[in-house]
């Protein structure tokens, strides 16, 4: 059984299409997408060794290994765009994600499917300068949140305003996006008081920053009363 952030991002996936699960691990998310019949197969990446023999385990495990294809090699670098659909690059930092994007060509013809760890407002600055559009939804899972994000080249070039770069492009009307939005305001108050002296410019602007989600917080429970 999938944890709920790959559980989520299984949902995401294109059906009957071709999925590259980059830097897979245990190999656990592609073998949920064949054995459910998601895809009719899966490439699966890892930088090192022995997590692509672990990867190796669980698909001759699951009796899907004939329907994978399993590539030694750093993000995408050795990996041929074919017939893939969908990118799932899941557990890694935005930082090593925005590497592994900027490093291949034919990123802007799949589907994205990305779970960043850390470093995320790094990760939709490079999307949006890129001219991706994409829609975000956060998991919860035990004590932790999780994003989720689905991505989609576009020529037109989006807006993107300093609130969406930190917290992100949510549905707010969701419950998990307003728990992640009040656990991100409680970070941006903290964030602020601790640069108070040192950096009293940058202090201000992520004072203004929270400010500006608290209204947006207050804006969405105000009318979800009146509904």
């Amino acid at each position: 059984m999938l944890t709920k952030r790959l559980a989520a991002c299984a949902a995401m996936v294109t059906k009957g299409g071709v999925t590259c699960d980059v830097g897979s691990d245990h190999a656990y998310l592609p073998a949920e997408l064949l054995k459910k019949g998601i895809c009719r197969s899966v490439v699966v990446t890892d930088i090192h060794k022995k997590p692509l023999e672990a990867a190796r385990r669980t698909l001759t495990k699951a009796g899907v290994l004939s329907d994978a294809r399993l590539v030694l090699c750093d993000g995408l670098q050795q990996v041929s765009k074919e017939d893939i659909t969908d990118v799932v690059i899941a557990g890694m930092g935005g930082e090593t994600m925005v590497h592994i994007l900027d490093s291949c060509q034919w990123c802007t013809k799949v589907h994205l499917i990305l779970q960043p760890m850390t470093k995320l407002p790094v990760l939709r600055k490079w999307l949006w300068e890129h001219s991706f559009v994409w829609k975000e939804k956060v998991i919860l899972e035990g004590n932790k949140m999780y994003v989720v994000m689905d991505v989609h080249f576009e020529q037109n070039q989006t807006t993107l305003s300093s609130l969406e770069l930190e917290v992100g492009l949510l549905d707010w009307t969701q419950p998990e996006a307003q728990a992640y939005g009040r656990d991100k305001y409680c970070r941006l108050q903290k964030l602020a008081e601790k640069l108070a002296e040192a950096c009293p410019t940058q202090s201000t602007q992520i004072k203004m920053l929270a400010q500006e989600l608290a209204q947006k917080l207050d804006s969405v429970e105000q009318q979800q009363k009146q509904e």
